[in-house]
């Protein structure tokens, strides 16, 4: 299929002008992970243009310098570059977007639903897909060593790295910056899997707005992906209402609760308000999602996805009981292998249940009027 596309294309200097310094910026990492000559760096949450000081010898790759290949702006989820061709591929009309079934589902593996946040599914997924030999690796968020509250993007290769990551943490994890050291990436995971580089398959896991960059380097090109979404098989995406700064969140926490955050077993939002767990087994803190305002990227403000529309499998707690996560199987691949660990017996479907399914649908209409509204009030 061929589509006429009209492209506004720009190099990191106008990313930064109509993006970045606008404070639309996600910082969902799309830019520094398919940034060629890896310029571009994430500091302080920023995508920050950090060229190597000096001329590149002749002859010498350009490493260090901007080449102005204008990949950056083109894959930005914020941008409208590729959007009509993204909106032909894979229409979002309605609120749900496009997508094949809408299930409330949840682990039946033990150990998964013992650490998992509500019914585990990504995880399960996950464990499927490495347990038949579909990923070599997978893209996704863990605590860092310093604070168990702050995420960092990881690649892992094992189930029992799985068990590790399990759990939602609810500020940035630019996970597909993983991927920015994408030579480095791919001997360490050859080294693992002597297969040859082109049969390296990962999967993603991530916010819409991580989602989004990843499909827009899968459909930039017809017959090719942009290096490094070219290792990614499988893109499971996360219901986002929204994220936090994590520093403006743990002061938010501090000054609503007086909790400190290493005293803080578990985070979870549900009914409109964060619930923050003790680790002394009391009861738990609640904090109604207005008064968190402060605390959400400025970025986020604008985003009308709230189901994560660009995804194979798009997952998330709203519209579903404790213990049960709403699952969207939005591609041909994502059912492929949802339906293949239902058949495994290690996830339980059903469908969703109308009141669930109407909970969600006015919450991701409120999302898209919220975005479209910033947009308008805030060029």
């Amino acid at each position: 299929m061929t589509l006429e596309v009209e492209l506004k294309l720009g190099p990191f200097t106008d990313l930064k002008a109509d993006v970045i310094d606008k404070g639309k910026c996600t910082g969902c990492g799309s830019c520094v992970a398919v940034c060629p000559t890896q310029v571009i760096k994430f500091i302080d949450d920023i995508p920050t243009l950090q060229e190597v000081p000096g001329e590149i010898p002749e002859g010498e790759p350009p490493v260090g310098k901007c080449i102005e290949c204008k990949l950056c702006y083109f894959v930005c989820p914020v941008t409208e570059s590729l959007e009509p061709r993204m909106q032909e591929l894979f229409g979002t009309e309605d609120v749900f977007g496009t997508y094949l079934n809408l299930y409330k589902a949840k682990t039946e593996v033990p150990e998964i639903a013992e650490v998992a946040q509500d019914g585990g599914i990504v995880s399960t997924i996950l464990a499927f897909a490495f347990q038949k030999g579909l990923i070599d690796g997978a893209i996704v968020s863990e605590a860092s060593e310093e604070n168990p509250w702050v995420p960092k993007p990881k690649i892992i290769t094992s189930y029992e790295e799985l068990m590790k990551s399990a759990g939602t943490r609810y500020s940035l994890s630019p996970n597909i910056i993983s991927l920015a050291q994408y030579r480095e990436v791919v001997e360490e995971l050859l080294a693992k899997h002597p297969v040859g580089e082109d049969w390296l398959r990962l999967a993603f896991v991530g916010t819409p707005c991580q989602a989004h960059g990843i499909r827009k380097m899968h459909n930039a090109l017809e017959g090719a992906d942009i290096r490094p979404a070219n290792l990614v098989v499988l893109n499971i995406g996360l219901f986002c209402m929204e994220n936090f700064d994590a520093k403006k969140l743990h002061q938010l926490i501090l000054d609503k609760t007086g909790a400190t955050i290493d005293q803080i077993r578990k985070m979870d939002i549900k009914k409109g308000a964060l619930h923050i767990f003790p680790k002394d087994g009391g009861d738990a803190k609640t904090i109604p999602l207005e008064e968190t305002t402060e605390a959400v990227r400025s970025g986020c403000h604008s985003c009308e996805d709230l189901t994560a529309w660009y995804a194979d499998i798009s997952v998330g707690s709203i519209g579903t009981p404790g213990g049960w996560s709403t699952v969207f199987v939005r591609t041909q691949k994502g059912k492929d292998i949802f339906e293949g660990a239902v058949r495994a017996n290690m996830i339980k479907k059903e469908s969703l249940t109308e009141k669930g399914e109407s909970l969600l649908r006015r919450l991701t209409s409120k999302k898209q009027e919220t975005g479209k509204k910033y947009k308008e009030t805030h060029v």
